[in-house]
């Protein structure tokens, strides 16, 4: 019975453990993504003339909606007093609306300044970490600009300087949410977007966050009526798709070896329950005399073999969720480095409850029934 608690214990740990990376990974994506993503299925932009853009704002099922101008620019920002040089970057600029802020909550991971992209007709930018220490961002510098640089479409390559777009933003704030997301983007107004890139009524893709309550299956099926053929509609789980793919096949790569051992370890049982039959041959033989059929016989080890499998696993699964829901209160165990939380993420989900306790049974009942048929068997015919 221990052997099989522990083996099961294990199985709900490492299942709980996933399960809250899972949801800590979603946390931190979630800060930063709406609810959809519509994208052009070829191409790079939609032609916001061609869609039913208003029908789409006004569809009470959507809570905010936000027209979305992305790609790669050249940043510049120049020294302050008493340094020399001038630090440049390459970044991935997203220019949003001014209210983005209420629609992803973004707003929540910045840790110095705020969250604006445009006030009063004024550009400003709000940067990723890495990218704020790169350029070495100053946000108390309010006449330093940061001067965003895009490739002009048909330049003439006699004068590199005509090549580019120029516009200037002031830095607002600086935001931290994970190293992707932090060593490359810069937020910006849509608007400063269009003038850098030189465009008009078109966006790269189109953002919505929907009311609580809304069936997203539903909404979804509504957007593909409106908008046609021609587009991609990605809910949260399938804009980081590869991201959760790779989370769920290492959950259960990991409860598949820890099955493995498992089966192992309730394979005593096998052993346990052949001895006790060999020591109890001759009461075997005694309640065979005194009318107890084979089957009969064979029950009584069965019973006793499974009920190792079923106390066990039952004892396995209260000390799981014991040890973390301990985990959730207090942080047994830290997670050394610099992460987004001090102690292992842990997650409860029944299904995991339920599939660990299933297969328990499962290999246990198989593991009893083996040696009690053969053994007994044998015994019987003597």
């Amino acid at each position: 019975m221990t052997v099989v608690a522990i083996g099961t214990m294990a199985l709900i740990l490492i299942l709980s453990v996933f399960n809250g990376l899972e949801d800590l990974i979603a946390s931190l994506y979630n800060s930063v993504e709406p609810d959809i993503v519509v994208s052009p299925a070829k191409g790079k932009y939609i032609d916001l003339d061609s869609i039913p853009e208003s029908k789409i704002k006004t569809n009470p099922s959507v809570a905010y909606y936000s027209k979305v101008l992305e790609d790669m620019a050249l940043v510049k920002y120049s020294s302050h007093k008493g340094e020399s040089g001038e630090r440049q970057l390459i970044v991935q600029i997203k220019g949003v609306s001014p209210d983005y802020r209420l629609m992803s909550g973004i707003d929540t991971m910045v840790y110095q300044g705020n969250f604006l992209v445009e006030y009063h007709g004024r550009y400003f930018a709000v940067f990723g970490g890495g990218v704020a220490s790169k350029l070495g961002l100053r946000l108390t510098d309010f006449e330093t600009p940061v001067y965003f640089y895009y490739p002009r479409a048909g330049a003439s390559p006699a004068n590199p300087m005509d090549a580019f777009n120029i516009e200037s933003a002031l830095p607002a704030g600086i935001i931290s949410v994970q190293q992707e997301v932090d060593d490359r983007m810069v937020y910006v107004s849509f608007n400063f977007a269009s003038k850098l890139m030189n465009i008009s009524r078109k966006a790269t893709s189109l953002e919505m966050n929907l009311n609580k309550g809304v069936k997203l299956g539903e909404f979804i099926n509504f957007l593909k009526t409106s908008l046609g053929d021609n587009f991609k509609i990605k809910d949260r789980r399938r804009q980081n798709e590869t991201i959760y793919k790779i989370t769920q096949s290492e959950k259960w790569s990991g409860f598949l070896i820890l099955s493995f051992i498992l089966l192992i370890a309730v394979f005593n049982v096998v052993g346990s329950v052949t001895v006790l039959i060999l020591e109890k041959k001759q009461d075997i033989k005694t309640f065979y005399h005194m009318g107890f059929t084979s089957r009969m016989i064979k029950k009584v080890f069965l019973y006793e073999g499974m009920m190792i499998s079923v106390v066990g696993g039952a004892a396995g699964l209260i000390l799981g969720l014991v040890l973390v829901l301990l985990q959730q209160r207090f942080g047994l165990i830290p997670m050394e480095g610099s992460f987004a939380v001090t102690s292992f993420p842990v997650a409860l989900k029944f299904t995991d409850f339920v599939a660990v306790y299933s297969m328990v049974i499962a290999i246990g009942f198989g593991a009893t029934i083996l040696p009690v048929n053969r053994i007994a068997k044998s015994i019987l015919k003597r």
